[in-house]
């Protein structure tokens, strides 16, 4: 008997988790540009925009052709939380405009980002948890750091909104901050309980599966913008008059206690990765997926907040650290990047799973 021949590349294949290589390369281009290295960021935010447009129409062409496959990833325990990476990529791309220096159209492009990412933000986090709470019935178990990402694209908006504020005709200043502000308490809140619940499945249930090691990393990004988020949009307040100065320059004092946490769940993710890469038996299931853009955007999150803090504290030990990050972000964006396009040569990223 002929062994079957493997299915053709197609769409219906497309993993929504794709979107998450944008967020790596975009946050890695405004992590440039914070650093002053701005001759390396451009080439970077060109990469990034270019990959979304790509990946829009390819994922257009899945919700056209193939709406029953999108479904599906709607209902999967897993892909469904991966689909708040498409609008959260929209808003990690309208900060990295905002960072660069790109001319006068990037004014509105990233406007154009910020407006389109917010709303698909709010309605894609709500249907996927709306979904998964009512057509899934998920063990504790099941618990990944996949879980954190309705709380991080939350924690964007009012990120994104405090660095466009002032941009805005003025008479919509004070509404859409008070409507970005609502995102804050949405994306603090479900951390808190994703966090608990993530920490509880790891004590009561023992190792994660070694596909599932680069959502713990996940956890960084929370923690990052959680420090940014009411920095940059108490920011945009105050400079547009809704808000007293007084209040931001308090925000870096409890940002730091914040950033703790995420120094040690870096420590605690780098721990993991390491006990499994070392290991022959792990390392061999340590297979590639796209979901190993959860390494690079999370650590770039983490990296943008510790700058932010070195800068408003002065803080040599902090200035150094954050520039440990960065190459620690590179090295992890070379890495993932490589073989990304190992995948996508000759369309394999588009293969059946299961080919």
């Amino acid at each position: 008997m002929e062994p079957a021949l493997p299915a053709r590349p197609s769409v219906r294949y497309l993993n929504p988790a794709w979107f998450a290589s944008v967020m790596g390369t975009g946050v890695l281009a405004q992590a440039l540009a914070q650093f002053g290295l701005v001759g390396l960021a451009l080439p970077v935010y060109w990469l990034a925009l270019l990959a979304l447009l790509a990946l829009l129409g390819l994922y257009l062409a899945k919700l056209l052709r193939h709406p029953q496959a999108a479904l599906s990833d709607l209902q999967h325990p897993l892909l469904s939380q991966m689909l708040p990476t498409l609008p959260i990529a929209l808003l990690v791309m309208s900060l990295a405009t905002r960072a660069l220096p790109l001319g006068p159209w990037s004014v509105p492009l990233g406007q154009g980002l910020f407006w389109v990412g917010m709303v698909l933000i709010f309605l894609v986090g709500l249907l996927v948890v709306f979904v998964v709470s009512t057509r899934l019935r998920l063990p504790l178990e099941a618990a990944s750091g996949a879980w954190f990402i309705p709380p991080v694209s939350a924690l964007l908006v009012p990120i994104t909104a405090g660095v466009w504020l002032e941009t805005f005709p003025q008479v919509w200043q004070r509404e859409v901050w008070v409507a970005s502000g609502l995102f804050l308490g949405v994306g603090f809140f479900l951390f808190l309980f994703v966090l608990a619940s993530f920490l509880q499945r790891m004590y009561a249930h023992g190792r994660l599966e070694p596909h599932l090691l680069p959502s713990v990393f996940i956890g960084l990004a929370p923690v990052g913008l959680l420090v940014l988020a009411p920095w940059r949009w108490l920011e945009g307040g105050a400079r547009v008059g809704l808000v007293p100065e007084g209040w931001v320059s308090a925000w870096p004092v409890i940002g730091l206690a914040i950033w703790g946490l995420g120094l040690w769940w870096l420590f605690y993710s780098l721990a993991l990765l390491l006990d499994t890469l070392l290991v022959a038996c792990r390392r061999a299931q340590f297979h590639f997926a796209p979901g190993w853009w959860g390494f690079v955007f999370p650590l770039g999150a983490f990296t943008l907040a510790t700058l932010a803090l070195s800068r408003a504290l002065e803080s040599a030990f902090l200035g150094s650290l954050a520039w440990v990050l960065l190459w620690l972000l590179g090295v992890f964006w070379l890495w993932v990047m490589f073989h990304s396009l190992r995948a996508w040569a000759g369309l394999g990223a588009l293969q059946s799973p299961k080919a």
